[in-house]
């Protein structure tokens, strides 16, 4: 058994539409999980909501870029962007049982060199309470809050952040 906070091995892979329904299942299970202190039980509620329909729709007409990461054959996180503009985190969701054990960044880290690739200079994310350390401590700053709306009414209470990206490095003999 790896010791909770070690360093966990996953395979990172491009989304498709057939993983819908482990994204959904991914979401819900960490926002009940570790988003529970944050918000109300309402308004956790709502925002797990958001079934494998929307995952699909978010992949295909809402113009996410999403990676999972995989353990064992098991989707344990995923993590998604939109090019906008503006260039925005849209997902960054782990299992419970990986929380605390690099899967989060490994994903973020993933999200941020495709934008890079694709032509984006900076990201925005619209960062959960409970998620805002986990973007600071990742190099995203500022601090504006602003509420987002949530599925069948009402808002969620979150922090926009940005990160300025470098520009991608160039490969000797290109």
């Amino acid at each position: 058994m790896i010791a909770r906070g070690a360093p966990l091995a996953a395979a990172l892979r491009r989304a498709t539409v057939a993983d819908a329904p482990a994204l959904a299942r991914v979401q819900r299970a960490s926002v009940r999980a570790l988003a529970r202190g944050a918000y109300p039980p309402s308004q956790l509620a709502a925002w797990t909501r958001l079934g494998p329909l929307y995952h699909r729709w978010a992949l295909v007409a809402g113009g996410e870029v999403a990676f999972v990461a995989e353990r064992a054959g098991h989707v344990v996180g995923y993590a998604a962007f939109t090019l906008g503009p503006p260039a925005e985190v849209t997902a960054v969701f782990v299992r419970p049982a990986v929380a605390g054990r690099g899967v989060g960044t490994f994903l973020l880290a993933r999200v941020e060199a495709e934008a890079r690739r694709r032509g984006a200079r900076r990201l925005v994310v619209k960062a959960s309470l409970n998620g805002e350390p986990f973007y600071r401590a990742r190099g995203y700053g500022g601090g504006r809050r602003i509420r987002v709306p949530l599925p069948g009414g009402g808002a969620l209470a979150a922090i926009r952040l940005a990160k300025a990206l470098s520009p991608p490095t160039a490969r000797p003999g290109s």
